[in-house]
């Protein structure tokens, strides 16, 4: 008979193993990195509550058939604690032969304690279960944007995401761009501001105290304690296949911090954009001097997740969006769940799960 249980340490080789044949290769075997890295993100997360622990689906024969990611997350809303848990990673062995096991994954995460469900990271197929089972999603937080630098070199690379040898024309792109660049029409050309700020590189111990003073804007946001925000910021720093982790901060002229933000990036590849977090007045400066800091290092563009916050700035500066993943919640606090679609919540970035390892990076 197959069960859906909460997961425990000792699952996490066959969890690798899953993760592995579903989101990596699967010709070759879970790396013991992986292994690590999933007990550390799902046991040993400073909130870990241990009736918010992943599940895992298993099969007739006793076997690890499928799984569900959870991770706790401490909001604040209305002057209260809200219980929050995060999904990521459902997958599930031979899904044709199982075609209810991610349901029935899903609905027992939905079944937990917590008062919120959100995933920031729901893939079509996902986004209509979470549908299914009574989700919502919050539209201004499912998109991503893109501000390209260098045009035809930005088009190559997302081509050569679906059709690798699509990076043979690297060379015909740069061409294209050095001409670009030149002519005084280009759309594409990254002005530079009217007034420039202070953008310096940010300590952890400066992060750690800026974050929360610049996320006490939103309605829902979370309650970050020290410890807990060296955690997530240290984990974050680990990431390493979209280039280097640049953690700035952006002051005015009086040296006052009008926000700050978080991203990867590299010469030669777009940069990915893991946080942007600014006072009303400093949406211009924070979002202009990452643009030029990303640009600097030799970025053919930047990407990074839509908010509702800076949509308008956004498409001003030239900005395009598309649609790749959901941000979708459950919750039976109607109030709450409004709250969250109108984009009044900090919700995806360090409050999501986008600052894993498990999206977008490698195990080796």
């Amino acid at each position: 008979m197959t069960e859906i249980r909460p997961s425990t340490p000792q699952d996490m080789p066959a969890v690798a193993a899953l993760f592995q044949r579903t989101f990596r290769d699967p010709r070759r075997p879970a790396p013991a990195p992986l292994q690590s890295y999933l007990r550390e993100l799902f046991f040993e997360h400073p909130w870990f509550d241990p009736e918010l622990a992943p599940k895992v689906y298993v099969a007739a024969d006793g076997k690890v058939g499928g799984f569900i990611g959870s991770l706790p997350l401490r909001l604040v809303f209305a002057g209260r604690p809200v219980r929050a848990a995060i999904a990521g990673s459902l997958m599930v062995d031979g899904p044709q032969a199982n075609p209810l096991a991610g349901a029935r994954l899903l609905r027992a995460f939905f079944t937990g304690p917590q008062e919120l469900s959100v995933s920031d990271s729901a893939n079509p197929v996902s986004h209509g279960m979470w549908e299914r089972l009574g989700g919502k999603s919050a539209p201004t937080e499912s998109m991503e944007w893109l501000r390209a630098f260098r045009p035809a070199a930005t088009a190559t690379a997302l081509a050569a995401e679906a059709v690798p040898l699509m990076r043979l024309a690297r060379p015909l792109a740069a061409v294209a761009d050095g001409i670009a660049s030149r002519l005084n029409a280009n759309p594409m050309r990254l002005e530079r501001a009217a007034s420039p700020a202070d953008d310096v590189e940010a300590s952890e111990d400066e992060l750690i105290r800026l974050i929360p003073e610049l996320s006490a804007t939103y309605s829902v946001r979370p309650a970050w304690d020290q410890a807990t925000l060296r955690w997530l910021l240290r984990h974050a720093a680990t990431k390493r296949q979209h280039g280097n982790a640049f953690r700035r901060v952006v002051r005015d002229k009086g040296g006052a911090p009008l926000g700050c933000y978080l991203y990867y990036g590299r010469a030669r590849a777009i940069g990915r954009v893991l946080q942007i977090l600014a006072r009303q007045d400093g949406v211009a400066p924070v979002i202009d001097a990452l643009f030029a800091h990303a640009h600097a290092q030799g970025c053919i563009a930047v990407r990074g997740r839509s908010h509702a916050r800076f949509l308008d700035l956004l498409q001003r500066r030239g900005a395009i969006f598309f649609h790749r993943s959901s941000t979708v919640m459950h919750s039976h606090n109607v109030e709450l769940a409004s709250t969250i679609a109108t984009g009044d919540a900090l919700v995806t970035g360090l409050s999501g799960d986008a600052w894993t390892r498990l999206v977008g990076d490698t195990f080796i």
